[in-house]
């Protein structure tokens, strides 16, 4: 069966005949973007703990763009499937890295700020492509105009310098200091870190060896899971919303207009959220505004003309959800140390991508269950996403932890805070050595 198209836009689901009965492979094509995404978070568990938050984001940002550019100019359902691959492999990597470069340089009571901040400028390329694909009818110049922003996007990467803590992490003392004195001359406060001694645990970054401290340290590995369990639940909730829009409302640029706008305001929210509430009972908030939400979504209600109850509620619920996920990257940054941070980032990152992949395919359950079937599916993930957030410590108003032996003293536990003792009074002691010695001479 063919069509004669009257509208003067294209897309590849036109050009390839991706419609009617074939419109479940836009649904297998969306989702291989997360797989690729959770083979790249795979590979950059050890990559961006090794190589650098900064390498690691240039590396995924040349992934991606690449991927974009080149998919309008080999016409194939398979080549597609690997563009989406690799798009997924490239931006992921690309944003972990980015968040735990800025998670580190920010201080403490400015942290949740500029973490909305960043996720604000990450949910405005929605209402960027969204733009470009309205006022570009082709597909393939989508494709290439999406893929040349990445490629611009490179440009302040290189610009940037590494993490001070990563390179204290690795040892690299000189290097950290460099970076500090370069900010301070930014802060107009220029300071000389020739003759300031900084207190720092070296490690050698073996992804076998960090393996293996999750099971020497309890608190990590607890506070790992759960953070897994977390992201898992909130990105099926997530990008159940994101490729469902066009289910729940007729007009599909008005549903992922308010969607994206909705997004940036959710991001806007957990700044005042955290601040006030804390990290945890800011996240409990909109996750029990999240649950009445979906409960509401079920009646059958027009409200006006072009909306529902149904779609009312359910962007309240999706606004709801995008604020909890937010706060996640920070809760999870901040209970994780500087030495697994990328690790931990990446493998909470993987479970997301499991839970996006599946949400995609939710939105096919409005076809063949009753609507109010999703609703209560969403609903009971998120009681799920509750309790697991209930388990985790609030990390409010506390430093970053370095190493997991950090984790483990935030727990009170005596044996690890012997352990911290111990490590400052040798510290001390090679403090005063290195002076004699600097004397004698």
């Amino acid at each position: 069966m063919d069509f004669n198209w009257t509208s003067q836009r294209t897309s590849f689901s036109m050009d390839w005949g991706i419609y009617c009965e074939s419109e479940s492979k836009l649904s297998v094509v969306s989702s291989f973007f997360f797989v690729g995404a959770s083979i790249g978070l795979l590979f950059s568990t050890a990559i961006i703990d090794r190589f650098g938050r900064k390498n690691g984001a240039i590396a995924g940002n040349i992934i991606a763009a690449f991927a974009t550019m080149i998919a309008p100019w080999f016409p194939l359902f398979e080549v597609m499937l690997a563009v989406r691959v690799l798009q997924g492999l490239g931006m992921f990597i690309n944003l972990t890295g980015i968040y735990c470069w800025v998670v580190e340089f920010s201080p403490t009571k400015l942290r949740s700020v500029i973490s909305a901040l960043i996720l604000v400028v990450w949910c405005s390329g929605y209402l960027m492509i969204l733009a470009i694909s309205y006022f570009i009818p082709y597909w393939k110049y989508v494709f290439l105009t999406s893929g040349s922003l990445n490629i611009l996007a490179i440009i302040p990467l290189l610009m940037l310098p590494m993490s001070p803590r990563f390179a204290l992490v690795r040892g690299w003392e000189s290097e950290a200091k460099e970076i500090l004195e370069n900010f301070s001359r930014v802060c107009c406060n220029e300071i000389s870190m020739g003759s300031i001694h900084l207190e720092y645990t070296t490690r050698v970054q073996n992804f076998f060896q960090q393996l293996k401290d999750f099971r020497k340290f309890p608190a990590l590995r607890r506070n790992t899971l759960l953070c897994m369990l977390s992201w898992f639940t909130v990105a099926t909730l997530f990008y159940g919303f994101d490729f469902g829009w066009g289910k729940i409302s007729a007009n599909l640029y008005q549903s992922y207009l308010f969607a994206a706008l909705g997004k940036v305001v959710a991001i806007v929210l957990t700044i005042p959220a955290c601040q006030w509430l804390g990290r945890k009972n800011a996240v409990l908030l909109f996750l029990v505004s999240a649950i009445l939400s979906f409960l509401l979504a079920m009646p059958d209600f027009k409200i006006a003309n072009g909306w529902t109850l149904e779609f009312a509620a359910c962007l309240a619920g999706s606004m709801a959800i995008t604020s909890a996920y937010a706060i996640n990257y920070l809760y999870t940054s901040e209970l994780t140390p500087t030495t697994h941070r990328g690790m931990v980032m990446s493998i909470c990152s993987t479970c997301a991508r499991l839970g996006s992949f599946l949400g995609i395919y939710s939105s096919l359950l409005y076809q063949v269950v009753d609507r109010r079937v999703p609703l209560a599916l969403s609903a009971g993930l998120t009681t799920l996403y509750v309790s697991a957030v209930f388990f985790l410590p609030d990390p409010t108003g506390k430093s970053i932890p370095e190493t997991p032996n950090d984790v483990e003293v935030t727990t009170g536990k005596r044996k690890y805070q012997a352990v911290e003792e111990l490590k400052c009074k040798a510290e001390v002691m090679n403090g005063l050595t290195e002076k004699k010695r600097l004397e004698s001479v």
